[in-house]
């Protein structure tokens, strides 16, 4: 597996939208604007970042989610449903549009994971996207998504403020969750984007965009932390 996208957590997608693209940046709805609840922002290559609204009110539907597909899942959507903006996920992602031989290969090698879900959405030019999807526990590890069927990732993505990709993820783990991510870890490619550091809290810390031209208003960003690679002299 190899990390697909980050997950960032807003109050109205539109207002993101807007601020985004006045920051000089490329932003798709993933449905028709009028009724989207989500947004991504691609890059021609690596991981992508999915800007998300998603009413407190879900939190409600914990229970009926996890007697259905399990804990996992119910923590999970409880989790994307709390309140505030800002990281609230982090997603892996494999080369397969169906994940059984994934939750096969995760649960023999000690990961507790949900059953599989299957998603579905309509873009805004009609077509329809189908993906399958996993929750991890403890809640606070990234969870799995198949590849998208039909492949999303544009063929040309330009970024008017220079960004071309991420170029790393910050991700902070904490002691108590140390051993499962490590599980979880076991199953991801050794060289991707993804930087593990100590922390407090289990989650993302911070993006890095490589190509940016100039700085970000961080007031506009809607709680997602976005840097730029350390210079080298």
């Amino acid at each position: 597996m190899r990390c697909s996208h980050v997950l960032c957590k807003v109050d109205d997608v539109r207002s993101v939208v807007r601020d985004y693209e006045e920051l000089g940046f490329t932003v798709e709805y993933g449905s028709a604007p009028e009724r989207a609840h989500n947004a991504l922002l691609w890059f021609e290559e690596g991981p992508f970042i999915e800007f998300f609204q998603l009413p407190p009110a879900f939190r409600l539907v914990k229970w009926p989610m996890a007697a259905v597909n399990g804990r996992a899942a119910g923590d999970r959507l409880a989790r994307w449903a709390r309140p505030g903006e800002g990281w609230r996920d982090l997603a892996l992602e494999t080369d397969d549009v169906e994940l059984v031989r994934v939750h096969a290969a995760l649960s023999a090698g000690g990961v507790r994971v949900s059953r599989v879900m299957k998603g579905r959405r309509t873009r805004p030019d009609g077509d329809l996207v189908r993906y399958q999807f996993l929750a991890t526990h403890p809640v606070r590890l990234p969870f799995v998504v198949s590849a998208y069927d039909p492949p999303q990732r544009p063929a040309s993505v330009h970024h008017p403020n220079g960004a071309r990709r991420i170029s790393r993820v910050r991700v902070g783990v904490a002691e108590r969750d140390r051993a499962a991510f490590d599980t979880l870890a076991a199953h991801v490619e050794p060289d991707g984007p993804l930087a593990v550091e100590i922390a407090p809290d289990t989650g993302v810390v911070a993006v890095e965009l490589e190509g940016l031209t100039g700085p970000l208003d961080p007031a506009r960003l809607h709680g997602a932390v976005l840097t730029t690679p350390a210079r080298t002299e």
